[in-house]
């Protein structure tokens, strides 16, 4: 597996409605927003230059009614419910076969590696319902298909049911001779990172990197650090000993525990996983993930990862793609990826995931990507995650992200760093807690139709005193050392065509060099045509904080002031009170305007003294 280092070194369609209510309201708005996408370079701002990744039309995704459902179509099937048809000279397995069989139909093998071994380059196997207890591995050379049998349950499961537990009167307890590696980062036997902030482990939640796992009757059981915290719901593993400890009698339970580490390892190039279930594995943080892509040309479809102690997905490899894929309730992060160029995501579902509390950063949440070339994300969910959404960084090129959720993050919802080229365009964005979208180092990003609510900033641009220049500095690409348009400069960002929501006290739209060499002017920002809705009682009291000099960030509470003073938002209005968003999420008007490159605009139908305040 190439180093994964890049991560971490440094320390049918439909019109959707949606609700956000922002206080007391005289007036309900209806804000009709189009989702076609201007085609790169179509904007000024970018005019010269290589295009953009073009963004793909996706129908019946972005906003979903309420905030709580995930969008239209992200994520695996339900297991089971998938129809591959089988090949005619498939290999069968059965939790029920024998290994000694021919693996037909009718005499299947027993287990997936038995499979493995007999199946020939380009061969199918085909998996009847049931779990199967393996950590398995496509060998180089050899491409396969996996893939379950038609409306039947396939789960490749890490875990097993414990039995044998002694009562010690406050407590019951059993031998338990499966022991993992705790190392908190991706090298193994290292100590975790000493820069503050950037820290795997936290002292809030210091077993995070300890992959062992429990569940009782399909509930998670917590990890503590000693028998005298033990409670009902509480677990206990004696390192020194090998033994297990439960806070609550077992008996008429059932009691599972993680014993396998990795899943599956792809290291077949053309490789294909669909229809499969994938849970409850124990990868140790350096082991990478339940499920590791090493090779290209990969493709996952209709997979649910699920459980794992730290990463569900791990993809270091070119040319993957992604489709109908579920990575949820992970302990560090649903979908990493490092070097993975022409990545190819397709409704994906990153939600749910750090449920063991690792730090937000370096790696954490629904998906982190580094060092990645032309990746197209679109009708995916990242959200419900303790951490950041969807995170690019480490000197990560051509990125277009679409039609997608990002809702209900601990962390930012979209987070660029570091890198260059990006498209984000027709995505929701609400109720993360930290900032809705962070764009910070990253030039030549346009930002469009998108719909972010945020308590604090929507949308903040930002620049640190990071150069890629500085090849001291950790996050480069070494493979493309000499790209010019990679700077690490928030320069040429494009702020168009959105609809911006915020209850909190920071400004809608926030600007900064925390170097203070830059003005707005030098980072060469473009905003227009974008709505602004406050609560009635103009929180926040700043619409825009607009760098006028370096090192001088100037409040704006009205976009008449902001017009008159910078040029730019000649043609943005404002609105306080409730408002009520429709999104046609993929007409065929919105598709055609795509294709011919037309530029998107936004009808507002406000009362005539509502624009401008």
């Amino acid at each position: 597996m190439p180093a994964v280092s890049a991560i971490v070194d440094r320390p049918p369609r439909r019109r959707r409605v949606f609700a956000v209510g922002m206080g007391a309201s005289i007036v309900t708005v209806i804000v009709a927003i189009a989702v076609a996408v201007a085609m790169a370079g179509s904007h000024p701002n970018v005019g010269g230059k290589a295009a953009l990744p073009p963004l793909p039309v996706v129908a019946d995704v972005g906003a979903s009614e309420g905030a709580g459902s995930a969008a239209a179509g992200a994520g695996s099937a339900e297991v089971g419910t998938t129809s591959y048809e089988p090949p005619a000279d498939a290999l069968y397995v059965s939790p029920s076969g024998d290994n000694d069989d021919d693996g037909s139909r009718e005499a299947p093998l027993r287990t997936i590696k038995a499979a493995i071994n007999r199946a020939v380059a380009g061969g199918t196997i085909v998996l009847r319902a049931g779990q199967y207890h393996e950590t398995i591995t496509i060998p180089e050379g050899r491409p396969l298909t996996l893939q379950s049998f038609p409306a039947e349950a396939v789960w490749l499961d890490g875990s097993r049911i414990v039995e044998g537990w002694v009562d010690n009167g406050v407590h019951w307890s059993r031998p338990w001779g499966v022991a993992f590696d705790s190392s908190p980062t991706y090298t193994r036997g290292a100590d975790d990172n000493t820069e503050e902030h950037w820290n795997f482990v936290t002292s809030t939640h210091p077993l995070a990197a300890h992959p062992e796992q429990l569940w009782r009757d399909d509930e998670p059981l917590t990890q503590v650090e000693g028998i005298d915290e033990l409670t009902a719901t509480a677990f206990f593993h004696d390192d020194a000993t090998g033994t297990l400890y439960l806070g609550a009698d077992p008996t008429g339970h059932d009691i599972a525990a993680s014993e396998l580490q990795r899943a599956v390892s792809i290291r077949a190039e053309g490789t294909l996983l669909r229809g499969l279930g994938i849970r409850r594995y124990a990868p140790s943080v350096p082991d990478f993930g339940a499920v590791t892509v090493e090779r290209p040309g990969v493709t996952l479809e209709n997979v649910a990862i699920t459980e794992s102690a730290t990463t569900g997905l791990f993809v270091t490899a070119a040319t993957v793609t992604l489709r109908q894929v579920t990575s949820s309730q992970n302990g560090m992060i649903g979908v990493a990826a490092n070097y993975a160029d022409n990545l190819i995501v397709e409704g994906l579902e990153a939600s749910g995931n750090n449920t063991e509390r690792f730090n937000q950063a370096p790696v954490a949440g629904g998906m982190k990507l580094t060092r990645s070339r032309t990746v197209t994300i679109s009708g995916s969910d990242f959200s419900d995650n303790n951490a950041t959404g969807l995170w690019f960084d480490q000197s990560s090129r051509d990125m277009a992200i679409s039609g997608s959720r990002l809702v209900g993050n601990t962390g930012h919802g979209v987070f660029l760093e570091i890198s260059a080229r990006a498209l984000i365009a027709d995505n929701y964005i609400a109720d993360n807690r930290k900032l809705g979208m962070k764009i910070n180092g990253t030039s030549s990003v346009e930002i469009r139709n998108n719909v972010v609510s945020s308590t604090t900033s929507a949308i903040s641009v930002l620049q640190d005193h990071r150069v890629k220049s500085d090849r001291s500095v950790p996050g480069h690409d070494e493979r493309h050392m000499d790209d010019l348009e990679m700077t690490w400069l928030g320069t040429d960002v494009t702020i168009v065509d959105n609809t911006l929501l915020g209850s909190g006290d920071r400004a809608l739209i926030w600007i900064e060099d925390y170097s203070r060499e830059r003005s707005a002017d030098d980072f060469g920002i473009v905003i227009d045509n974008n709505l602004y809705v406050r609560a009635e009682n103009g929180t926040p009291h700043t619409i825009v904080a607009w760098p006028m000099m370096p090192g001088d960030v100037t409040r704006f509470s009205s976009l008449d002031d902001m017009t008159q003073s910078t040029g730019q938002e000649r043609t943005g209005m404002e609105f306080r009170g409730t408002v009520a968003v429709e999104r046609d999420t993929g007409s065929d008007a919105s598709g055609r305007a795509h294709r011919e490159g037309k530029p998107t605009t936004f009808a507002a139908f406000l009362p005539v003294d509502a624009a401008r305040g």
